[in-house]
């Protein structure tokens, strides 16, 4: 059962994230979101706790309608909440889920 309270839209947006505080930098791709979170696929494991910093490449959002809009952050931090291995060796590894920082 979805525990989520918002709804989920779905996107392809190219990112790149990293360990807050951190130098080492991966690319990733955003796959949904919402006002709280969102979903993202990564070569790197990012374990729950993990505090992230992330910033949108390139999206394939129609910028000009506000209902998709809302809830897209182009740059945040967020808190990993749960991922899961997803055992592909020639595409991203990892699906990862976090929550968005309210304050950022």
């Amino acid at each position: 059962m979805e525990k989520r309270i918002d709804n989920r839209r779905k996107c392809d947006a190219s990112i790149v994230c990293v360990y807050f505080n951190k130098e080492n930098v991966c690319n990733a791709k955003m796959l949904n979101y919402s006002r709280d979170g969102m979903y993202f696929e990564s070569d790197s494991l990012f374990k729950e706790g993990t505090n992230i910093f992330f910033k949108i490449k390139d999206c394939q959002v129609d910028l000009s309608d506000p209902d998709l809009c809302e809830g897209l952050r182009t740059v945040s931090l967020a808190q990993v909440k749960w991922w899961k291995d997803m055992g592909k060796k020639d595409a991203s590894r990892f699906g990862i889920g976090v929550k968005y920082y309210r304050n950022f």
